[in-house]
């Protein structure tokens, strides 16, 4: 089942307090309509009721859909502070592992760090797409495209709607303004060549130690094979 849990949350706005009811985690299986609203940017959403002021509350959220077996935890946390959300994640496996018995496996989790993030890995993974061999092909994207694709500045986000048996499709968006620029198109053959290499059991362990988790991100490991930027004297 879908928990809900109640909060004490100042408004933004008008800094009103009031007590509100938030997600802590959905499962589509028991809820199908949150799904939905999840896409619609409606989960966590509240309405002042001093100044009438609509705003989401970004907090660390569970994502479930046992039907195709997907587990993904968002923690809201910035590129600078990678390590303390990866932090709350380790906790909150610690937490299911001592709430299962002790002979069954706890599940497999997906981290992110952004709502936009969770519905990119949720279409990923609902199109039966390896998220590690997606991120691999972005890395490629970045790499190649350094002069357009600055990591520093630009994210790339899969497009499941535009992407064909084809091709794969991704949209370039810009970090600061959030706003989607434009769509670059991968040839899907290379996916599935990537795909069967990786399979082999002596090539898998390389894609692991390129992207070991628990968040699986080409931007995240670009930002850190770059280092911080040099900050102006």
């Amino acid at each position: 089942m879908s928990e809900v849990k109640s909060y004490q949350i100042h408004c933004p706005r008008c800094r009103r307090e009031q007590s509100l009811e938030l997600y802590e985690s959905i499962n589509v299986k028991a809820d199908p309509d949150l799904r939905q609203r999840l896409m619609a940017n409606d989960i966590n959403v509240v309405r002042c009721e001093e100044c009438g002021l609509s705003f989401r509350v970004d907090k660390p959220l569970l994502y479930h859909d046992p039907a195709r077996h997907i587990m993904i935890y968002m923690v809201p946390f910035s590129d600078e502070a990678q390590e303390s959300g990866e932090r709350q994640f380790a906790d909150l496996l610690l937490r299911l592992d001592s709430l299962l018995p002790a002979d069954i496996r706890p599940p497999t989790i997906g981290l992110v760090c952004s709502r936009i993030e969770l519905v990119e890995r949720i279409f990923l993974l609902e199109a039966g797409l390896n998220e590690r061999i997606v991120e691999y092909l972005k890395y490629l994207l970045f790499t190649r495209n350094t002069e357009r694709l600055d990591p520093a500045h630009k994210e790339l986000l899969f497009n499941a709607e535009d992407s064909t048996t084809e091709s794969l499709c991704f949209v370039v968006q810009d970090v600061a303004t959030k706003k989607l620029e434009s769509m670059l198109k991968y040839d899907r053959s290379l996916y599935t060549a990537l795909s069967e290499m990786f399979d082999r059991d002596e090539q898998t362990p390389r894609l692991i130690e390129l992207f070991p988790g628990p968040r699986i991100s080409a931007r995240a490991l670009l930002l850190k094979e770059l280092g911080p930027e040099p900050r102006e004297a």
